[in-house]
C-alpha cells in the first residue's frame, strides 16, 4: 500500500470518526415518562360492603424533553367503608417522579408507603385481610440517550458505527441484573422493591416472613399454605420496548389479588412505580 493510499484511508477513517462524534454530540433527547403511585385497594366483601381507594398520592411525567420533576406525599392516611369492615392507616406516603435531559439523559420514580395497617373482616368476624409493614418501597430507574446518524451514511457501515435509536451499550436500567441493567449509567439508583417489617394474613392464615428485597416477579405460593383464590406476587415487574429504541419498566413492590366464592374479593397493590425512554 502506498503513503498516498494510507494517507487517504487514514483521513476517512477520521473523518468517519469525526461523524460519528458529531451524532453523538446532536443527538435527539430521548421522551421520557415515569408515573408513581402509593396505594391501589379493591375490597368486596361479598354481599356486605365495597372499600375503593386509588392512589392517594401520585406523580406522573408525560412525554418529557427537559429536565423535570414531580412529587406528593401524605403525612398519614386513614380510610374504612361504611361498615368499618375495612379499615386503612398508613403514616407517610409519598410518590415521586424525576427527569433529567443531558447527553445521558435519565429517568426515575418512586413510591413510599410507611407504616401500613389494612384490615378486612368477614361475616362472623373471619378475618379476610390483615396486611402491616413499616416501609413498602417500588423504586425504578434508566438511562440512555438517543444518537443521530449523520446526513451521509456508507451503507457498509450502517449497522457498524451509525445508529439512529438506543444501543444496547448504553441504554441502562437500575435493575444489577446484567444486559441493560448493571446499575445504570452514572450510578443510577437501583430499582426493585423493599418490603420492611411486613406482615400478611390471608384467610386466617399468616402468610411466613416475606423477603427483604425480593428478586423481580417473586411468586408466593399461597395454595401450599392453604389459602384459596389468592396470588401473591412481589416486585411485581414488566419490562416492555425493544431494548434499543425504546424501554419501559414498571414494579408494584407488592401485589395481592383475591377471590373467594361466597366470602370476598380484593385487588391490593402497594407502591408502584414506572418508567420509560424512547428516541423521538
Amino acid at each position: 500500500m502506498t503513503d498516498n493510499s494510507r494517507n487517504l484511508r487514514g483521513r476517512v477513517l477520521a473523518a468517519l470518526l469525526a461523524a460519528v462524534a458529531t451524532g453523538h454530540a446532536t443527538a435527539a433527547t430521548p421522551v421520557g415518562n415515569a408515573d408513581a403511585f402509593d396505594l391501589s385497594i379493591q375490597i368486596d366483601i361479598l354481599g356486605l360492603t365495597t372499600f375503593n381507594l386509588t392512589a392517594p398520592t401520585s406523580a406522573s411525567i408525560v412525554d418529557a424533553t427537559e429536565t423535570i420533576a414531580d412529587s406528593q406525599s401524605l403525612a398519614s392516611i386513614i380510610d374504612a367503608d361504611p361498615l368499618n369492615l375495612v379499615t386503612l392507616s398508613t403514616g407517610l406516603v409519598v410518590s415521586e417522579a424525576a427527569y433529567v435531559a443531558g447527553p445521558l439523559s435519565a429517568i426515575a420514580a418512586r413510591a413510599t408507603v410507611e407504616d401500613l395497617e389494612l384490615g378486612a373482616l368477614g361475616v362472623g368476624g373471619l378475618d379476610i385481610l390483615s396486611l402491616t409493614g413499616g416501609t413498602i418501597r417500588s423504586q425504578v430507574a434508566l438511562s440512555g440517550f438517543c444518537p443521530e446518524a449523520p446526513a451521509q451514511v456508507n451503507a457498509l457501515l450502517d449497522d457498524f458505527m451509525f445508529f439512529s435509536g438506543f444501543d444496547y451499550g448504553n441504554l441502562s436500567d437500575g435493575g444489577g441484573d446484567g444486559g441493560e441493567g448493571g446499575g445504570g449509567s452514572g450510578g443510577l439508583p437501583p430499582s426493585g422493591a423493599t418490603l420492611i417489617d411486613v406482615q400478611l394474613g390471608v384467610l386466617g392464615i399468616d402468610v411466613p416472613a416475606l423477603p427483604l428485597n425480593p428478586a423481580p416477579n417473586t411468586s408466593i405460593d399461597l395454595g401450599a399454605l392453604g389459602i384459596v383464590g389468592a396470588t401473591l406476587v412481589l416486585n411485581e415487574q414488566t419490562r416492555s420496548g425493544d431494548g434499543v429504541s425504546s424501554l419501559a419498566l414498571a414494579s408494584n413492590a407488592l401485589h395481592l389479588t383475591l377471590d373467594a366464592i361466597g366470602i370476598a374479593s380484593a385487588d391490593v397493590i402497594i407502591a408502584h412505580s414506572g418508567v420509560s425512554l424512547a428516541c423521538p
